[in-house]
């Protein structure tokens, strides 16, 4: 019995020898690993592409991950904005050197400023991150002194953030004596051949097939209106026939934010007969119904945008 128990004692004691040996050899040999792993210096990734990237990084046996991207109105989209690490710092080969991209400048849309006074463009424009330009002054028939007739660049196109909208702002009627075009779109073609008549000016009516306008309606004229005009000024007005029709249904389009942690921009383009134009275009909370009255010219699609990007088209 007793050899049994010293038996038992003696291979208690091997195996502890042995699991303090194994301890130790391996750390021993986990550390030659790691001192066989030499240092190098990180490399400066600031203002480089991708491609650069990886090819600098290989060549010191480091590892590239993006961690991110942002908009930088001074750093061109796909250059590395800033680097962790950071260049210069002592590292073992194989370390990750984590970058964020730029994604440059932050692209917004134009709102459509015509029609609106010059304070109201402007507020429109800051809330956009625009800033409101040059400001040139023109006569006007039909829009009183301050009213926006005209803008560059037009409503619906995109531009980067913190650019200028420049804007052509009503003068108000002229008082030298000059005449304007009136603006006779939508207006009776009789209504419109008489006032010509009366004024002396020469007049010439052409009927085509349109869906601008309704039978016997000016759906477009030349001059344009509000152009300077003499006594020997040509006008000619371009008349609905009686097969043309402009159809406007009234309708409501809705629009659900979709679910998320932060506010979205939303913009919203009608398409249908008549061409395209933005029915919608502001910031709005997750979760938010967007409902909008438009009137309709006969098949219309929605294009729903989302923070500058093309989501989906929904189908009236």
């Amino acid at each position: 019995m007793k050899k049994i128990f010293w038996f038992i004692i003696k291979f208690v004691v091997v195996l502890a020898i042995l699991a303090v040996a194994g301890y130790y050899s391996f750390n021993i040999i986990m550390s030659g690993f790691v001192r066989e792993k030499s240092e190098v210096l990180v490399p400066d990734l600031q203002g480089k592409n991708l491609v650069e990237c990886l090819d600098m990084l290989s060549q010191s046996k480091l590892a590239l991950m993006k961690d991110g991207s942002e908009f930088n109105q001074d750093v061109p989209a796909g250059i590395v904005i800033r680097q962790v690490p950071p260049a210069g710092m002592n590292v073992k080969e194989g370390k990750v050197i984590k970058i964020v991209i730029s994604q440059g400048g932050e692209i917004v849309y134009v709102p459509d400023l015509k029609g609106q006074t010059i304070r109201s463009a402007t507020i429109s424009l800051r809330s956009l991150g625009l800033v409101l330009g040059e400001l040139t002054k023109k006569s006007s028939a039909k829009y009183e002194e301050g009213i926006v007739l005209s803008q560059e660049p037009p409503a619906g196109s995109t531009i980067e953030k913190d650019s200028s909208v420049n804007v052509l702002v009503s003068n108000g009627a002229p008082t030298d004596g000059t005449v304007l075009m009136p603006d006779w779109f939508g207006k009776s073609a009789e209504e419109a051949k008489k006032w010509a008549i009366d004024e002396n000016y020469e007049v010439k009516v052409i009927s085509k097939r349109t869906t601008l306008a309704n039978p016997g309606e000016v759906f477009k004229q030349s001059p344009k209106f509000d152009e300077r005009i003499t006594k020997d000024t040509k006008i000619t007005f371009y008349v609905a026939d009686e097969k043309s029709a402009l159809v406007l249904e009234d309708k409501t389009f809705e629009y659900v934010v979709p679910e998320g942690k932060e506010n979205k921009r939303i913009r919203l383009v009608l398409s249908d007969e008549g061409g395209e134009r933005d029915i919608f275009n502001g910031i709005r909370a997750p979760q938010t119904t967007i409902s909008v009255p438009v009137k309709v010219n006969g098949k219309a699609t929605v294009k729903v945008f989302i923070n500058n990007v093309s989501i989906e088209e929904i189908e009236f």
